[in-house]
């Protein structure tokens, strides 16, 4: 199967793809890129699926943001205490 590139660099995917991959209508597709290969599988629902949705300022150190987000939650229990 083939799907051609458009001046936005945009494919669709054919239809015999979308069926035997489950790819339904806001569906999120992961690129695997390996050497010279690629591959698009299903994303699924993880919270994978949520990289870019939220503008950030740089690169972010994510244990440490999930540090400060566990810290917050315990000084707000606390001060419901």
């Amino acid at each position: 199967m083939f799907a051609k590139v458009s001046k936005k660099g945009q494919i669709t995917l054919p239809a015999e793809v979308r069926k035997r991959l489950n790819i339904e209508l806001g569906t999120y597709v992961r690129f695997i890129i390996e050497g010279g290969n690629a591959w698009i599988v299903p994303a699924g629902k993880g919270i994978e699926t949520l990289q870019g949705s939220v503008n950030v300022s740089g690169p972010q150190d994510f244990k440490a943001v999930r540090q400060q987000a566990m810290e917050e939650n315990v000084r707000e229990r606390n001060a419901r205490n």
